[in-house]
């Protein structure tokens, strides 16, 4: 973990300066200020709500904060099994969230998440968000390109493949950031079994993430910086649909790529990621929303005089709302 020490220095100084501004340590330095973050945000906003959908909601909106903590710990105790299991609780919560922002198709908000899934050996994600059964976008956005390509590989779409690639160069004659430009390229590699090009790929990406932008706060910044888990999971998905093509791909050389979490993937056989962190119990229905079955997102048009489809998000939220109640009527059964 090359990039542990950096990550570690950045955490603690953004909890010294929280402290200073505002009397407390956030990001949270240790379990204690973890827990007591979430008990307060419990007695303040959570305490008083019954169950079903509005509880579903503000839940998932007000306790979509693990990531960071997560990954401190991990490189703190030099835990690759915990940095696994950080990627997939924090990605599983993330996608809950994005879930529930109403926008114009499903691509942008996802596919950072979706990516990070892949890192944690989570690939049957993509069933949830982007399901065979949607249609391929026409749109010159990157994610909605990079969502055409990533289904024809992971649903071996070869009848779309062609059409995929020909929007793809369109995207590739536009002027566009490195990052957008070097995933396009990378996933169209993937498909034309170039080995070479992918693993340039991956490097030039690993530059292109480090002159993003994630986030207006400096030291948040520069704390993504340090680890990118999107980036593993672009290289671990090769290993999903080709794992011939997958041992042709050199891997990237730079600090934000962990060649140690990879040696631990293999030495471990690509473990799925599972939750880390078990609420407490007056919190429990935090761990309900995350054991609930995903629903899969659907499209819908709620303006006939417009052509564009909408995330249906009230869809969404009832149906996981539904999964969580009976849940609970299983295991209440179970204890009788």
């Amino acid at each position: 973990m090359d990039n542990s020490k950096q990550y570690l220095k950045i955490y603690q100084e953004l909890g010294e300066e929280s402290f200073n501004k505002w009397g407390y340590y956030y990001p949270p330095k240790n379990w204690e200020d973890f827990n007591s973050w979430n008990y307060n945000s419990y007695e303040k906003f959570l305490k008083e709500k019954e169950d079903g959908v509005n509880k579903t909601e503000i839940y998932i909106k007000l306790l979509d904060t693990i990531n960071n903590f997560g990954f401190y710990l991990a490189f703190q105790n030099m835990d690759y099994e915990l940095l696994n299991n950080a990627i997939y609780q924090s990605a599983r919560q993330q996608l809950l969230n994005n879930a529930l922002i109403a926008s114009v198709h499903n691509h942008p908000f996802v596919l950072k998440q979706v990516l990070n899934s892949f890192a944690c050996n989570d690939f049957d994600i993509l069933q949830n968000f982007f399901p065979k059964s949607l249609e391929h976008s026409k749109d010159l956005n990157y994610s909605a390109v990079t969502i055409n390509l990533m289904m024809v590989l992971y649903y071996e779409q070869t009848e779309l493949r062609d059409a995929a690639l020909k929007i793809a160069d369109k995207f590739l004659e536009k002027k566009t950031i490195l990052w957008q430009k070097y995933i396009v390229m990378y996933f169209k590699a993937i498909i034309n079994e170039d080995a070479k090009e992918a693993s340039l790929c991956l490097q030039e990406l690993c530059f292109a993430y480090q002159v993003m932008e994630h986030s207006v706060m400096k030291l948040y910044n520069k704390l993504s910086k340090c680890f990118s888990s999107q980036i593993h999971g672009l290289y671990r998905f090769v290993r999903f649909v080709n794992k011939e093509l997958y041992k042709n791909i050199t891997q990237p050389t730079h600090f934000c790529f962990d060649t140690e979490f990879e040696i631990w993937q293999l030495k471990n056989n690509y473990p799925s990621g599972k939750l880390f962190y078990t609420y407490p119990p007056e919190l429990n229905y935090m761990n309900k929303i995350l054991e609930a079955k995903i629903p899969t997102v659907t499209l819908y048009n709620p303006y006939p005089n417009k052509k564009d489809l909408y995330k249906n998000v009230d869809k969404f939220i009832s149906e996981l709302t539904e999964n969580i109640q009976i849940n609970s009527r299983t295991q209440n059964q179970n204890y009788r």
